[in-house]
Formats: structure tokens, C-alpha cells, sequence
């Protein structure tokens, strides 16, 4: 009997896979000083974390209904305002990953002015951008052990204006058999997608669509 064999699949042609991603955080200007030793003021010394999962990313655009005298057959459907829902990482607590707790301290010391006198300056907001990475992961130097393989960013999200309202904790139980996790929920201001156009050889930036 014949094998069938597609020979249309390839690493170009198969859907993006969900589980190999990157999450960087880009402070804007006037983040003040560093939150846990790592983030700092200015997008130059933006940071990346490796979390556990990302949910969250969707948008939705209300519609307000609309009749008109005279035209009754049909209600029109006229957009109104468009929300963004709230996102949501998860990672597992190590030693010193106290970023976000000092985060949330900072915008409760912001909004209540408690501890010390802030400047107008400074800012609690932060761009926040996942990549998701191609896998397999390609790499230029084929039949080379030694050739280095760079990331390929298949899918890039930038997450505009963010600042978490919420941080949280797994329980703790000595009879579970489980690690602490955090969970940490940001809003923020709306997001755009861009789709690597092509799989670029190791050491090459990835050629992103506008």
C-alpha cells in the first residue's frame, strides 16, 4: 500500500506552537530606579522573564445598536468602544524574583503616597513584549554540531501602557506535592501583532511585517 506523504509540510507551513515564548519588559521613561535589583528607567535596560504562561491576549469591540425612522427592516450596527482584557502571567517563585511584588508597591505607594514623597515624574507603566519562538528551532551551518542557533521570532506582541493590579500566590499546603506559583494580572492600553514574513539564518535578525 502507498505511503502518502504531504509535500506541501514544512517548518515554514506548520501552525506556530504555543509553548516556546519570551516575555520582556520595557520600562518607559520616568520607571523610577530598579524594582527588585533588575528593571530599570529607560528601554534600553528592558529585562526578559521566562513565565510559565501567558493568557489574556484578546480585544473586543462593542457595537451600539441603532434604528432609524424609516428603515425598520434592519437595526444598524455602529462600533463603540473597544476594551482590551486584562493579561495574565504565571511563573514559579525562585529566589529573588521579587520584581513584581516591588511593582505592586511602587503603584500603591503612587496612588495612596505612602512611605515617601514621589515625583510627578516618575512613571508605574511599562511595555510589555512576547515573542513566540519558531520550534524546531532553525539554524543556519546544517550538518555543523558546532553551529550556534539563534531564536527565530515567529510572532512578536507589543503590549502598550501596562501596570498590574493584581499580584498573587499559590497556597501553601505541606501535603501538597506542588510548587509556589505566582500569578500576576496587568492592564493596559491595547496591543499590536507583527508575523516574522520569514525563517532567517542564525546571527540575522528576523524580518518582521508591518
Amino acid at each position: 500500500m502507498p505511503t502518502i506523504i504531504n509535500n506541501r509540510s514544512t517548518l515554514v507551513t506548520d501552525p506556530l506552537r504555543n509553548f516556546r515564548f519570551l516575555v520582556q519588559f520595557k520600562p518607559l521613561t520616568g520607571f523610577p530606579g530598579a524594582l527588585g535589583g533588575t528593571l530599570r528607567s529607560g528601554a534600553v535596560n528592558s529585562v526578559s522573564f521566562g513565565f510559565t504562561s501567558v493568557s489574556g491576549l484578546s480585544v473586543t469591540t462593542d457595537s451600539i445598536p441603532y434604528r432609524e425612522g424609516g428603515y425598520n427592516t434592519t437595526v444598524h450596527q455602529i462600533p463603540g468602544q473597544t476594551t482590551f482584557t486584562p493579561l495574565t502571567l504565571q511563573r514559579g517563585v525562585m529566589l529573588g524574583t521579587n520584581q513584581n511584588w516591588e511593582w505592586m508597591r511602587l503603584l500603591f505607594a503612587t496612588v495612596a503616597a505612602g512611605g515617601s514623597t514621589r515625583s510627578i515624574a516618575e512613571n508605574f507603566r511599562c511595555n510589555i513584549e512576547v515573542s513566540v519562538l519558531s520550534h524546531p528551532i532553525p539554524a543556519s551551518g546544517a550538518g555543523d554540531p558546532n553551529a550556534a542557533a539563534t531564536d527565530h521570532v515567529a510572532k512578536r506582541i507589543e503590549v502598550y501602557n501596562a501596570w498590574p493590579t493584581s499580584v498573587a500566590y499559590s497556597d501553601l499546603n505541606a501535603g501538597d506535592n506542588a510548587l509556589l506559583v505566582e500569578q500576576v494580572t496587568f492592564v493596559h492600553e491595547g496591543f499590536d501583532i507583527n508575523w516574522g514574513t520569514a525563517l532567517t539564518a542564525a546571527g540575522q535578525a528576523p524580518d518582521f511585517a508591518d
